[in-house]
Parts: structure tokens; sequence; C-alpha cells
């Protein structure tokens, strides 16, 4: 049986940045990664699903939350090393809009540019229209310009690229799934759905929504459907377009809170999408997964057909006159916790750590979140200037 002193068990984003930062700062230690890669073929797969499966995935600092836009402050600065390090490009600099009429959520903004001040500019709907023509704000909208290392990462590469360094530092990856965690003497015995049997001094869980099937006590952690559209762009839109930066909007509007938008990525298919999706909905935009089977069904569905019809028309307000070839809408999910930022805690003094609970905004700043949590593993230390309170994991009722 293998033996290892850490395991990080969940390989996601925050997942293979934990094992990456293990491998770098404790190589006299031995870590493994374990989890199942991305399926084959989705529509028919039985295992574990996760929301990585993507081609692209908003970064940039400015954020309503100085917290958020701190994990991703911390986690941008070390994108190059990581494509240095990998080889791998992941990281596309190609800025990121915040635009909204929200009096609120422009004061935060404000806020956080003053804070962490990267290069941007403070636009109108005017001067917005100036810069980027082919979309359309209007006249009450207020937007941040954020350029320099703003714009998108590609999950899937990221992943690769983190986990090529861990590997390269001495980390083994195991691609199973675990099905439970057993303490045993001073130790865990983990077990996984293939058969697979280790042990380890300690566990860092990274395992998304996932997490709670891991735990005796169950987290306060809500697992959310999400609808994301695809809108395929033709070549002379893809043109057209080539100085879209990614886009978030927030609005008052009770039916249209807030959305994300990326500017034409290529996709594995050959095809190049325009990806859309809500970032604010009200709850019924949203489906609840509450169970294994509820998560299955929902991976395998293409999401909710009204959300891809807001989505559509959505699209075409923001780029008039748009010309799409064909739309496609697929699932993802949001795992959020009770105070809307990171669980990064222990759960059980020199065993058990967790660092899950990305609310819909980690890819961005995973880097950070992985660190931490690989952090306080290893050390059960806390690694960072942020308050350890707003990390705190949260147990259900009765859990």
């Amino acid at each position: 049986m293998a033996i290892y002193d850490l395991a990080v068990i969940g390989l996601g984003l925050i997942g293979s940045a934990a094992l990456r930062h293990l491998s770098l700062n404790f190589p006299n230690l031995c870590v493994c990664g374990i989890g199942p890669d991305e399926p084959r073929k989705r529509k028919t797969h039985q295992g574990v699903f996760a929301s990585h499966y993507d081609q692209g995935r908003i970064t940039r600092v400015l954020d309503p939350s100085q917290l958020w836009g701190e994990l991703a402050r911390e986690s941008i600065a070390r994108y190059s090393d990581i494509e240095a390090a990998s080889g791998l490009q992941f990281h596309h600099r190609v800025g990121c809009l915040r635009a909204t009429d929200i009096e609120e959520r422009i004061a935060e903004v404000d806020i956080c540019a003053r804070t962490y001040n990267p290069p941007h500019q403070r636009l109108d709907a005017a001067g917005c229209k100036t810069v980027y023509p082919f979309l359309s704000f209007s006249d009450d909208f207020v937007a941040w310009d954020e350029k320099g290392e703003a714009g998108y990462i590609n999950p899937r590469s990221l992943i690769a690229a983190q986990l090529t360094v861990a590997k390269a530092n001495g980390a083994d990856i195991i691609r199973e799934i675990v099905s439970s965690i057993d303490h045993r003497g001073d130790g865990l015995t983990i077990r996984t759905r293939e058969g697979g049997l280790l042990q380890a001094r300690r566990a860092l869980i990274t395992a998304g929504g996932y997490s709670n099937t891991l735990l005796d006590r169950k987290l306060a952690l809500a697992t959310k459907g999400h609808t994301i559209l695809l809108a395929e762009a033709p070549p002379e839109e893809i043109e057209r377009l080539r100085a879209m930066p990614s886009i978030i909007s927030s609005f008052e509007d009770p039916s249209v809170a807030s959305l994300y938008m990326l500017p034409p990525v290529p996709y594995p298919d050959g095809k190049t999408y325009i990806k859309l999706g809500p970032s604010g909905y009200p709850e019924p935009y949203f489906n609840a997964v509450d169970s294994d089977s509820e998560l299955l069904d929902w991976f395998h569905s293409d999401g909710r057909e009204d959300i891809a019809e807001a989505m559509k028309a959505a699209l075409h307000r923001m780029v008039p006159d748009l010309k799409v070839l064909s739309y496609h809408s697929v699932p993802c999910l949001i795992t959020n916790s009770a105070h809307g930022n990171p669980y990064i805690d222990t759960l059980e003094d020199g065993r058990i750590y967790l660092a899950t609970a990305g609310n819909g905004y980690a890819a961005k700043s995973s880097d950070e979140i992985g660190r931490i949590g690989a952090m306080l593993c290893a050390t059960d230390e806390w690694h960072t200037g942020l308050n350890r309170e707003d990390f705190r994991a949260v147990y259900a009722e009765g859990g």
C-alpha cells in the first residue's frame, strides 16, 4: 500500500494548485493528488464531474469584494511562472470590461480600484462606445476597462499546467475517484471507487460539490446548476470582435441581475464560441442539485432552455447585429459557501483540511486559494494577510 505524507483529494482548479504548491514548498514530503480526469463522454459518464471542462474563464483584479480582488491579484501574479515552468499557455491578456448601472456596485468597484489600482480606465457609456463601438450599454452605465493581466484563462490548460509542474517536482497523480476516508491510528486510509487503497498522514479536501460525500459532518455547501450559452461565431465576426475584452455586466433589473461574456474563444470541436452566462440571477435561474443522482442528471443535460433563451437575448442586446452560426447550451455547477468566500479551514487537527467552495468566482483566484489551503494543511499555519475568520468552514444544520 502506498503511504504519503499529504494527499490532495480533488484535482480541479483549486486542488491542482494546492498540489503544485505542496510539491514546490515541501520537496522532502511525499505528496499525491487524487481525482479523475475529464469524462470522455459527458452524456453517458457515470462518475463524478467538475465545472472546469471549459476553454474560458474571466480573470481580473477589479471586483466588488476586496477579498476576491486580493485572491485574484496574488494568483494572477504567478500565471507567468506557471506557464514558464510547465511550457503550457493558459492566460490570454484581452482585458476585462466591468460595467454596471447599480450605484452600490459602482462604489464597491471604485474602492477596489483605489486599493489595488490595476491598469485601467473608468468610462461612461459614451466612453465605452468610443473604445468598443461593437458593444451597446445604456446611458446610465459606468465601466472599468481593466488592462494589463486581465482577460481570460483556459481552465483545462491551467489545471494541466499545475499538474505538469507538480509531477515534475515529484508529486504522484492518481486518476481515481475517492470513495471514503477512514481514520486509522495516526493517519488516514483512503479508498477509491476503482479499488485503490493508500495511506496518508494528512488530507486536503478540494472536491468542490462532492466534498460533503467524504465528510461525516456535512458542510453548509449549496450546489447549484448553472446554464452556459455558447454562440458559434463565423470568421467575419471573429475578426470584427478581435478587440473584444471579457465582460461582466450588472443591471438594475430584477430579471437580469448580472451576466458575464467572453470574446470569441476556440474550442476543442474546432469551432469558435462567444461564451455567455448568468452570474447573479435570482434563485429561479439556478437548479438546486442536492444529491449525487441529481448532479449526474444535471451534467447529462444541456442545462435549462429558458436560461439559454434569456442569454441569447442579452447577447444580441450587448452586441448589436451579431451574426451567429449556431447556439449550444451546456451545464455547469457552482458550489456556494454560507458566507460567499471559499472554505479554507482545519476540519480535524493534524488530519483533515479543506479548500473548497468557489462561489462562481474561484477560477481566476484558484492558485492563491490552493496555496493557502496547501500551506495550512502542511504547517497548521495561516500563510496570508487575509482574515482567517472570513474563510472558516460553516456546517449544515444538524451536520
